[in-house]
C-alpha cells in the first residue's frame, strides 16, 4: 500500500499546479492544506485495500494479488534451487594442490559457485569435485528484548534468490531446526519457522516459552547464514572458470572448467504466478500436514515444481483402485516423476524421498517409484465460422494454444488428470484466446476422449499432442448470402 500512498500524493502535488496559492501553501507544509490532502489519500488508499479484499476469489483463483495472498497463506516460501555441476580440476604445476571445501569459483559470466568436498590434485593429474553456484552470506543480531514469537526481517540481494537458511545461537552454540508453522516442535525446542509477506523478503520466527519452541533472552546473539544462488542455469553458459582468489602463486596453474554433460542439477527458480496459480486449488486449510488424508501432492509440488515435467504421488488406496491390491504395495507411498533435465532424474527423486519421508517418518524407505508413461490425450473442436475468418488461420490459432496450454511442459498436464483436461476450461480459453470466436455468428464446441474404459493411471502422463488434436470447421449457413445477422 505504500506505493499506491505514494502515487496518490504525487498526483495531488502535479493537479495543486493548477492552484499556485494553495501549491506553494502544500510545498511549504502548511498542516492546514496538508493534513486535509493526506487525510483523502489515506482514504482512498483503505477503500483500495476494501475492494481488493471483496473480490477475493473462492474457487478458481486468477488474479495475481489473490494467488500472491494464497501462497502466502499456505507458508510457500520464495525459495530457489542452487545448480550443481561438476568442475574439472587440471593440475599444471609441479606440485600437489589442494582445493578446501567451500573454495569459491567464478564461471565466465560472475556467478560464483562453492566447492561441495575438498580436491587434492597432484602434479599433471585431473580430477572432477562437485560445486555448488551460491554463496553464504552471514549477518549477526544481539537479541534487544525478551518477547515471545520475536522476529527478524531478512533480505537477499536484488540479483540472488533465496535458497536456504541455518540459524545459530552463537551465544550457547546452539542451532536451530526449521519448523513449518511450529508444527511438531516441542515446548524448549530450538525451533523458527519462516514467513514472507511479499514473496521477497523473509522474517525469522522464534518461539514461545510454554508454547512451541523457546523465548529468545535479551543480549543473545544469533548468526543467519543464507544461501543464496541465481536459480536456473544454462549448461551452454557454462565453460572455462577460475578461482574467486588465489592462496597460493602456484594456484595460478590450475585450470578449471566445466565439461558438458557434468550437469547435476540446473537449478530452479522460485515459483512463478502461474505456478502458484496451480498450488492455490488445493485446499487453503492445508497447512502443510502432508500427512493428512495421505495428500503429499501439494508437498513435492510445492518444493520442487520448478524441476519435473509431470508428478504423480499416490496411496495405497488409489494404487488399489487402478492396479489391483498386492500385499506388498500395503502402507507404501507411490510415485512417478519425470524429470525437466534427463541427467537429474535419480537426485530428483532422491530428494522427494527424503522429503516424504520428513514429513512422515513411517514412508522412510517405503516409496516404490514408478516409470512415467506417455499417454497423449485425444480431443476434437468442431466448429462453425462466419465467411470473415480464415479457416486455415483459425486451426493453426487453436493447435498452437492447446499445445501451449495442455501439450508437454505445460502446468495444465504438469500432474495426474484422472478424468482428463477440463473442457469447459479449454472452451473458455478458446472463446477468450481466438478472436474469431468472438462475434455473435461463429460457434464452437469441445469433445474429448471418455476415459471410462481406459483410465488414466496415476503414472501415465497424460497431454495433448499435435496428432491427437482433431479441428473440424464449417462455414456458417448464412455465409455468402446477403442478409443481416444478429
Amino acid at each position: 500500500m505504500t506505493s499506491e500512498r505514494n502515487k496518490l500524493l504525487s498526483s495531488i502535488e502535479s493537479k495543486l499546479n493548477d492552484y499556485p496559492s494553495v501549491a506553494q501553501r502544500w510545498r511549504a507544509g502548511d498542516p492546514t492544506v496538508r493534513a486535509m490532502m493526506v487525510s483523502l489519500a489515506e482514504i482512498v488508499v483503505h477503500l483500495q485495500r476494501d475492494s481488493a479484499l471483496n473480490s477475493v476469489e473462492p474457487f478458481i483463483k486468477s488474479k495475481d494479488r489473490t494467488i500472491k495472498a494464497d501462497a502466502i497463506n499456505k507458508s510457500i516460501l520464495p525459495a530457489a534451487t542452487p545448480c550443481q555441476h561438476l568442475l574439472t580440476v587440471e593440475n599444471d604445476a609441479g606440485v600437489t594442490q589442494t582445493l578446501s571445501q567451500g573454495r569459491l569459483v567464478e564461471d565466465g559470466t560472475g556467478r560464483q559457485w562453492r566447492l561441495l568436498a575438498a580436491v587434492t590434485v597432484a602434479a599433471s593429474e585431473s580430477k572432477t569435485v562437485l560445486a555448488e553456484q551460491s554463496v553464504i552470506v552471514r549477518s549477526e543480531l544481539v537479541i534487544p528484548i525478551n518477547e515471545p514469537f520475536y522476529s527478524v526481517r531478512l533480505s537477499t540481494t536484488d540479483d540472488a534468490y533465496f535458497a536456504a537458511i541455518a540459524v545459530t545461537n552463537t551465544t550457547v552454540q546452539e542451532s536451530y531446526q526449521y519448523a513449518p508453522n511450529f508444527m511438531n516442535a516441542a515446548i524448549g525446542a530450538p525451533a523458527y519457522t519462516l514467513q514472507s509477506d511479499n514473496l521477497r523478503d523473509l522474517e525469522v520466527i522464534f518461539g514461545a516459552d510454554g508454547r512451541a519452541g523457546k523465548t529468545v533472552q535479551a543480549g543473545e546473539t544469533y548468526e543467519f547464514a543464507i544461501t543464496q544462488c541465481y536459480g536456473v542455469v544454462e549448461a551452454s553458459s557454462l565453460g572455462q572458470a577460475a578461482l574467486a582468489s588465489l592462496n597460493t602463486a602456484d594456484e595460478s596453474r590450475l585450470n578449471l572448467y566445466f565439461k558438458a554433460g557434468d550437469m547435476q542439477r540446473s537449478g530452479a527458480n522460485p515459483l512463478s504466478v502461474n505456478q502458484m496459480r496451480l498450488l492455490a486449488s488445493f485446499p487453503s486449510m492445508y497447512d502443510q500436514n502432508a500427512v493428512f488424508m495421505g495428500n503429499f501432492t501439494f508437498l513435492i509440488m510445492q518444493h520442487f515444481m520448478a524441476r519435473f515435467d509431470y508428478m504423480a504421488a499416490w496411496n495405497e488406496t488409489a494404487h488399489d483402485k487402478y492396479y489391483g491390491a498386492s500385499l506388498e504395495h500395503i502402507n507404501h507411498l507411490h510415485l512417478a516423476v519425470r524429470a525437466k533435465n534427463a541427467g537429474e532424474q535419480e537426485h530428483l527423486i532422491t530428494d522427494i524421498k527424503h522429503l516424504i519421508a520428513r514429513a512422515d517418518s513411517l514412508l522412510d524407505g517405503r516409496v516404490i517409484v514408478h516409470a512415467v508413461e506417455e499417454r497423449p490425450y485425444n480431443i476434437t473442436i468442431s466448429g462453425r465460422l462466419a465467411a470473415v475468418h480464415d479457416m486455415d488461420a483459425v486451426r493453426i490459432q487453436i493447435k498452437e494454444l492447446l499445445l501451449a496450454s495442455y501439450g508437454k511442459g505445460s502446468l495444465a498436464a504438469i500432474h495426474h488428470n484422472a478424468d482428463g483436461f477440463n473442457r469447459q476450461e479449454i472452451a473458455t480459453k478458446i472463446r477468450n484466446s481466438i478472436p474469431a470466436f468472438q462475434d455473435r455468428v461463429s460457434d464452437f464446441v469441445v469433445d474429448g476422449e471418455t476415459v471410462a474404459e481406459t483410465p488414466i493411471k496415476p503414472h501415465q502422463w497424460a497431454y495433448l499432442a499435435e496428432n491427437t488434436i482433431a479441428i473440424n470447421l464449417t462455414r456458417n449457413a448464412d455465409s455468402g448470402n446477403a442478409v443481416w445477422t444478429m
